[in-house]
């Protein structure tokens, strides 16, 4: 696998070395084509009263949204940004966090470490967000894209300066999960001038985390570098610890030419389970330590990438991509059943073994799932703005060609802490993906922009069986299978208006491809399984009536042919297995408004208050469950936030988030069974809040940050195995310490 990488690393550095030496182009004297609006830009989020400090420059990268004030506009459906003040004015621990502020979007974080995220868009399964297509920088991120695109690997919060979410038409530019929508973390920007940060936090349940960052620039060569460590003991007694590495650096490679080189690690360490509280234990003590405690997850990660943006003129840019990564992940699970066995010797029994299904029995032993996944990737994407009479064009087309592959080792151990154990299954799979877009952004009038556009996807994976159970027995084999998968992706959006009102609409086919299990049997035979998808319609508005208040209304529907879920079922004898749903379709409304408070009322601070309401029904068309709704979609959902910036240097965040009752099997179960498998999940609201004080001549900011003010109990969800709580009430207490040397900024 670290020979993927280094591979990875080697065509970075010749496609940079080619690059630095190619023949610098002539810069044209025309101007580029306008094809939005000519009106005022919607305000943009003001920076702290007082905070003279320089915004970075934007580093080469893809963006899903953009960098300018009216970037929104021009997007052909529903898209938010969370800027880079909302991330530090809300102190968040994660990014789950964030993304709950994005009207559509439910994100949930089990484990107190903030090592999993797993996100839905309007209905779709929550799973480890493998049906939103995940990016950072442009980049994707989940462990194989293509084949298997969970999301085991949860970026840090404090490595970002923003978060895009586009779930219109827009989507089809990027690929290959188009069904719900794409989010693009966005990593620090390396500083033209020098910056230090150091940041410590320390709380409730042994919570300690440590920051460095240090940035500057050399000689037209400008870097970050960052350092983060945090640990904790954990809601529910499950330790964890993670380190996190990052560094950019950004440099120009000719006159219209700059180049982003990113580095990244990051390792995982915690108590990491697969089974919940039964019904009873829950009732009994919500707050029950894991059942599991020798069960105990790693993850290492090593990412290394290459951004290239070339002005072929000023109205022609060529962005070339180049990346590969690495995901290590070895977790063992103590082996456990409901269902005693007389000639079992079991470690131990929680719960109550006189009924049936309401305890849980551990072995003396435990199973070892050894993953390893490597992709390597290469992107061109071109964009060439031309006007044809009075018509403007921005074309945009690229491709992809990625490779992505996995090694499965499953062992049975002899004691619940082995990481050893004996072989019990082992299969290496790959995958090369093509894929391919063309689109046109066309001004028919300064009003009124129309943007079709279509992508191409082509997969071909190989599945290679080496040992494999056999009864009670395991025996080694060598078989091999493949099977392709081939995608057309079609998609138009619409908007009139100008930048202060506007109206966009639009719909897109979503895709998402097989996963390798699905596509290929143990056999070695193509099971024929298609891709998922989806025909998504969308209608909206984007409304600025005043410069302290802007809103968004987004109407949706989905149709999808046959929507894969987690069988949750009373029936299943797999909880976590995934299973085809048939027919579903997903309608509804969500909302967004912001008021600038201080602006209207013309006061030397900022009083910022954000609110967002989401109403979305995913139900089954067909079969038994029709009408049903499906699994962990509920249909109401609410957040709001209320920002203060003072210009003493006293600031604070109050947020508050509501979601709805969901269910967790098809049927639409509402008692809950005895295992807590099984049953209606009641909706439930928690408050954050902090508060901090920023002493300007020193740098230094004091914050103290309340998460759960309520402490209140609430069930986030019954699978894999069982009852899974939220985060408990919890305090921390930081202080950060910011140093620029404002004496070498340039002039501005």
């Amino acid at each position: 696998m670290k020979r993927r990488l280094s591979l990875a690393l080697v065509l970075s550095s010749s496609l940079l070395a080619s690059l630095s030496h190619a023949q610098e182009p002539t810069p044209s004297s025309d101007a580029p084509p306008s094809d939005a609006p000519p009106s005022d830009a919607p305000p943009s989020d003001a920076p702290p009263v007082g905070d003279q400090a320089l915004v970075p420059r934007e580093p080469a990268e893809v963006r899903v949204i953009g960098a300018k004030a009216d970037s929104l506009q021009r997007v052909p459906g529903s898209g938010t940004l969370v800027s880079r003040k909302d991330l530090e004015r809300a102190a968040p621990l994660d990014l789950a966090e964030m993304l709950r502020r994005v009207p559509g979007v439910q994100a949930r974080q089990e484990y107190g470490g903030g090592g999993r995220l797993d996100i839905s868009i309007r209905g779709l399964d929550a799973g480890r967000s493998r049906r939103i297509l995940m990016l950072e920088d442009g980049i994707p991120i989940s462990i194989n894209p293509y084949s298997e695109p969970d999301m085991y690997y949860a970026p840090a919060v404090e490595r970002m300066r923003g978060i895009e979410v586009v779930k219109g038409s827009g989507n089809i530019l990027f690929g290959p999960q188009t069904l719900a929508g794409t989010i693009n973390f966005l990593t620090l920007a390396p500083p033209d001038h020098r910056t230090i940060a150091a940041d410590v936090d320390a709380g409730s349940y042994g919570y300690a985390r440590g920051l460095a960052r240090y940035g500057d620039s050399y000689g037209g060569v400008r870097y970050v570098v960052q350092v983060l460590h945090r640990r904790g003991d954990g809601f529910r007694d499950q330790g964890f610890q993670s380190t996190n590495g990052l560094a950019k650096i950004a440099f120009e490679t000719g006159a219209d030419g700059e180049a982003t080189v990113k580095l990244g690690f990051h390792r995982d360490e915690s108590g990491s389970e697969d089974v919940g509280l039964t019904r009873a234990m829950y009732r009994d003590e919500p707050r029950r330590a894991t059942l599991s405690p020798a069960s105990h997850l790693v993850l290492d990660r090593y990412d290394a990438s290459l951004t290239h943006e070339q002005r072929l003129s000023s109205s022609t840019k060529l962005e070339t991509l180049v990346y590969g990564y690495t995901t290590d992940r070895i977790w063992r699970r103590q082996t456990y059943s409901r269902s005693p066995s007389t000639i079992e010797n079991y470690d131990r029994i929680v719960g109550d073994p006189t009924v049936p299904g309401a305890a849980i029995y551990f072995s003396h032993g435990d199973r070892i799932l050894d993953r390893a996944y490597a992709v390597v990737g290469f992107e061109p994407r071109f964009e060439h703005r031309f006007q044809t009479g009075e018509v403007g064009h921005t074309f945009e087309f690229g491709g992809r060609l990625l490779r992505e592959s996995a090694h499965y080792q499953d062992r049975k151990g002899d004691y619940p802490e082995s990481y050893s154990g004996a072989a019990t299954s082992e299969e290496k799979h790959t995958g090369l993906a093509v894929a391919g877009y063309v689109q046109d952004r066309i001004a028919l009038r300064d009003d009124l922009l129309l943007t079709p556009g279509v992508r191409f996807e082509h997969l071909t994976v190989k599945r290679t069986i080496l040992r494999r159970q056999n009864g009670t027995t395991s025996e080694d084999v060598f078989v091999e299978g493949g099977d392709e998968v081939n995608g057309v992706i079609p998609g138009v959006g619409a908007i009139y208006g100008t930048k202060k009102a506007h109206v966009f609409g639009g719909l897109h086919l979503g895709f998402a491809p097989p996963r390798f299990a699905s596509s290929v049997s143990v056999a070695g035979v193509p099971q024929g399984v298609k891709a998922e998808k989806s025909l998504n319609y969308e209608v909206g508005t984007r409304i600025t009536p005043a410069a302290w208040l802007r809103s968004e209304l987004t109407g949706f529907l989905s149709t999808y042919s046959n929507q894969v879920i987690a069988n949750t079922s009373a029936e299943a004898t797999d909880a976590t297995a995934l299973s085809d749903a048939g027919a579903t379709s997903i309608y509804g409304l969500e909302t967004g408004w912001t008021a600038m408070v201080a602006k209207l009322v013309k006061a030397d601070a900022v009083v910022d208050v954000g609110v967002r309401y989401t109403y979305s029904r995913a139900t089954f068309r067909y079969g038994k469950n029709a009408g049903n709704l499906l699994p962990y979609a509920p249909e109401h959902s609410f957040n709001a936030n209320m920002d203060v910036e003072l210009r003493s240097g006293w600031g604070g965040q109050l947020a508050y988030r509501y979601v709805g009752a969901q269910f967790s099997d098809e049927a639409n179960t509402v008692p809950e069974d005895v295992t807590g498998r099984i049953g209606r999940i009641d909706g439930y609201g928690v408050a954050d809040a902090t508060v901090h004080y920023h002493h300007r001549p020193s740098g230094l900011t004091f914050r103290l940050t309340g998460k759960n003010l309520f402490d209140s109990d609430f069930v986030v969800a019954r699978r894999p195995e069982g009852i899974f709580t939220g985060g408990y009430q919890q305090f921390l207490f930081g202080v950060r310490w910011d140093y620029e040397a404002r004496a070498e900024q340039p002039a501005r």
